[in-house]
């Protein structure tokens, strides 16, 4: 009888088999397939030999639309490639489209998509990267015409936050507690008044979803692209340098806004500060929508989210060390 993990490697062999055929008939995609990620997304790469030649997503089979997704990949399609910014770019199928229904074996149909892999190299934690990689923030921020392309969500809201916040409540009332009077010193120092430009958002800027060759950065993973704030994708960088232990997070930060263009103001800092916290929370929106975690971990996880609240609420991070 198969154990749990050798059920879940010959789950993974099938679907991997099955996407195979599946994009070197629509696609006339060929070569090795492998798991690279199996999230609420399922993502894989396709190879020759050491060359990645596409990376193919299989969307969540909820909270994703035909018309989300669609949006997501006009967004790709038009953004302007410049000496410093690239984006990874949907691959067009044999038939013109830019994404598909794919069925599984089990008879389930999620959306799939290929993309093409971003060239370069991780981002490193040195200045120099760092500065390329808020430049590259900017010249995506700066085309206007995004946001009108975008995916028709509001990537923040009043109303998401007190569901949010309602969700930790249910797994722990103090935690929801303290969270509460975080945002409440936040909204106090004036923190959460809009200031900024506003337009399309990347949504989950991070590291791990760049590359850089030369001067250019590659963005991709463009999952949570919508419109709002923009200091947004500039806050969940400060978030990204509270969880690394290399290099020097307040030299990097400031690195990264001379890149994009911007010198820290207190009213920016503030305003960064709200954006931390509530980058912070739509993580746990997202886990709790899409991810199963049991108790231990979602005591670590929410332990978290207080933390980076508090830290927040105080000013206390490590960009904003001198």
């Amino acid at each position: 009888m198969l154990n749990q993990v050798d059920m879940e490697q010959e789950l993974r062999a099938t679907v991997e088999r099955a996407i195979s055929g599946y994009v070197a008939g629509a696609y006339n995609l060929t070569g090795s397939i492998s798991t690279v990620v199996k999230g609420a997304n399922w993502t894989f790469v396709v190879r020759d030999g050491s060359q990645d030649l596409a990376f193919i997503r299989l969307y969540r089979n909820w909270g994703r639309s035909v018309a989300d997704v669609a949006d997501e990949m006009a967004v790709l399609q038009a953004v302007e490639g410049t000496p410093a910014l690239e984006v990874s770019r949907p691959l067009i199928d044999l038939v013109g489209r830019s994404f598909s229904t794919f069925e599984l074996p089990d008879g389930s149909k999620r959306l799939l998509g290929v993309f093409t892999p971003a060239a370069g190299r991780e981002l490193a934690a040195t200045a120099a990267d760092w500065h390329r990689a808020g430049a590259a923030l900017s010249h995506l921020h700066r085309q206007n015409r995004l946001a009108a392309l975008a995916p028709k969500r509001e990537l923040l809201s009043d109303d998401r936050r007190k569901q949010t916040l309602a969700m930790i409540a249910d797994r722990s009332q103090l935690v929801a507690n303290e969270i509460g009077k975080s945002l409440d010193l936040l909204v106090g120092l004036g923190a959460n008044k809009a200031i900024g430009p506003a337009g399309l958002c990347h949504g989950d800027v991070r590291p791990m979803n760049m590359r850089i060759e030369g001067e250019r950065i590659t963005f991709f993973d463009f999952d949570d692209c919508g419109s709002g704030p923009q200091w947004l994708d500039l806050a969940a960088m400060v978030l990204w340098l509270e969880f690394m232990n290399e290099g020097n997070a307040g030299l990097l930060w400031r690195s990264f806004l001379a890149g994009y263009g911007l010198v820290e103001s207190e009213s920016f800092v503030h305003s960064v500060r709200w954006m931390v916290a509530e980058h912070q929370l739509r993580i746990m929106q997202f886990l709790f929508d899409y991810c199963e975690l049991d108790t231990a971990l979602w005591d670590v996880v929410l332990g978290q989210a207080e933390t980076t609240l508090r830290k927040a609420a105080d000013g206390d991070f490590r960009a904003f060390a001198s």
